[in-house]
């Protein structure tokens, strides 16, 4: 049967590999249907000639076709290129619009991403690949978080024990998802990017070849396992790039924000704080002010401003006011209020999964649990501060001796039990520690026992943000180091959150701003020079604020 309109499609292919014109051929690989008429008028030849279980024929055609245009530069066959453009035929005369086979789609893309992924993988034409490549990939990756959203569609999938292979079975693994699945094919072109030997920098500091694809094709790894909440799976990635990577700088903006947004994702859900607020003021500084970037500037800044209150430091109202922060202040001023005041009750309350007004949100964006967990020892902070202030001793000198500024626990302990009663006392109180933001007024009474109020005190000194100790004799907190801070013993017990937070950090985690997986210079990883098999392991890092 004739095809005269298969054959000019192959010719014209054909051409672009033999011109080596990447541009042409990726836009003459149409990959979304529907499709216009003459690509419609195609795949009905397609369809006619070569039916279902005619694959070989198919590749036969192809392989006539394009014999002459697929020998590389170095006289290696692009083989893997013509197995490709049979696939992709095949493709054209199956795939449908339809919504309800949205599942065969996505067989059919992923099936079609494997093997452009092994045409990209040859030395010298590979890269001709890399625009369709990412192209299928984008594909890949919509539907894939498509279907994770509709399980409906994937429900007899489930029951079956399917669901795109892996895991499950004897051991009592869990089963790799769709949307793991997509993300592991995707992996390997990748892979291949990041390997290639052939590409590098330009003489104007620019990824050539492969490597334009690394950043593309990562961020779309990191959608797809953020989406399907594997994110453990991103390790990977992340050692990988900061390993073998060109700087993160060569790529273009566009890239370099997205890539910084998961990054500083991934660390804040592994509780590096103050790497992660590092990496996410970058991902907001480098994003630009413009309408059309508002959404992906206002989830930076959701992480990058839970990050920052963790480490002690609140929003400004300058920052608040800004068109990406829209609906901000309300979710997250009531928190910075009562870690302010100390108000314990009024920290739970706003936070609390089946009360908070905006718990729902917080957990949405799955920062619920590390604002309640890591800012609650703030609050505790807070509240001994507002304590001291009313009921401290101050330092004495009795008999050439200085006596230390102390706290009975006892008026803690009352003031936990009385709290409205402390706060009616000092209505205007703020901790002035705290960048200074008035926000309003609340208070809730709250019940505690002196073991309790003695359990946090001992790890507030513990882990730095009191200075001081605890007498079980007299039962009372004594300030230390009065006398170096000119006698405030205000400054000396209570020292700034963010000044303590920062140093643990910096310590545990290393100085100078050294990010893992944030790659800044290139053929260096954290000061030693990068190659294949170095590994940076993610997992022994020291979260920010650990006791102990």
């Amino acid at each position: 049967m004739a095809t005269p309109l298969l054959g000019q499609f192959l010719v014209q292919v054909n051409g672009f590999v033999q011109a080596r014109n990447e541009t042409g051929l990726a836009d003459w690989i149409a990959l979304e249907p529907p499709f216009n008429e003459q690509y419609g008028a195609m795949i009905r030849e397609i369809q006619n000639a070569y039916p279902r279980g005619s694959e070989d024929a198919l590749e036969k055609r192809c392989s006539s076709a394009l014999k002459a245009a697929v020998e590389g530069d170095d006289g290696s066959p692009w083989t893997a290129f013509i197995k490709f453009m049979a696939q992709y035929l095949a493709y054209l005369r199956d795939v449908s619009a339809d919504v309800n086979r949205y599942l065969d789609t996505y067989a059919l893309l992923s099936e079609l991403q494997q093997r452009a992924n092994s045409a990209l993988s040859h030395s010298t034409l590979g890269h001709l690949m890399l625009p369709v490549v990412v192209a299928n990939a984008k594909l890949v990756c919509r539907l894939a978080i498509g279907l994770d959203k509709q399980p409906e569609l994937i429900a007899h999938l489930k029951r079956s024990g399917g669901g795109g292979g892996g895991g499950g079975g004897d051991e009592g693994g869990a089963r790799e998802t769709l949307p793991e699945r997509a993300a592991n094919i995707l992996r390997q072109a990748f892979v291949t990017c990041l390997n290639d030997r052939v590409s590098s920098l330009s003489a104007a500091g620019k990824p050539e070849g492969k490597k334009r694809g690394i950043y593309i094709i990562a961020n779309l790894c990191l959608k797809i396992l953020f989406q399907c909440r594997k994110t453990r799976n991103a390790t990977q990635i992340f050692e990988n790039i900061y390993n073998l990577s060109p700087p993160l700088l060569a790529y273009p903006k566009r890239e370099r924000v997205t890539y910084l947004y998961y990054l500083g994702r991934f660390l804040f859900q592994n509780s590096h704080f103050y790497r992660a607020q590092l990496v996410l003021q970058a991902a907001y500084d480098e994003s630009p002010a413009r309408p059309e970037c508002m959404r992906q500037r206002r989830r930076i800044l959701v992480y990058l401003i839970a990050s920052n209150m963790i480490l002690g430091r609140f929003p400004s109202q300058d920052l608040l006011s800004r068109p990406e922060a829209q609906g901000l202040a309300a979710k997250f001023v009531p928190i910075c209020l009562a870690i302010q005041r100390g108000d314990l009750a009024g920290f739970k309350r706003h936070l609390d999964i089946d009360h908070g007004e905006h718990a729902e949100w917080f957990l949405h964006f799955r920062i619920l649990m590390q604002l309640r967990n890591r800012c609650e020892v703030l609050v505790w902070r807070s509240l001994v501060r507002r304590v001291f202030v009313l009921a401290g001793q101050k330092a004495q000198d009795s008999g050439g001796m200085t006596r230390a500024a102390t706290l009975d626990i006892d008026y803690l302990v009352a003031a936990f039990r009385k709290l409205e009663d402390a706060a009616a006392a000092a209505d205007d109180y703020v901790d002035t520690d705290f960048e200074g933001v008035e926000y309003g007024d609340t208070g809730e009474e709250l019940h505690v026992d002196q073991a309790a109020v003695v359990s946090k005190l001992a790890s507030l000194i513990d882990q730095g943000l009191l200075s001081g100790f605890i007498s079980y004799k007299l039962m009372k907190f004594a300030v230390t180091g009065t006398r170096a801070k000119g006698g405030d013993a205000l400054a000396a017990g209570f020292p700034r959150v963010w000044a303590v937070l920062r140093g643990r950090a910096e310590r545990n985690e290393g100085s100078g701003g050294e990010v893992p997986g944030w790659k800044k210079k290139d053929g260096e990883v954290g000061g030693q020079k990068a190659g294949p098999g170095m590994v940076f392991n993610f997992s022994s890092m020291r979260p920010v604020g650990v006791v102990g």
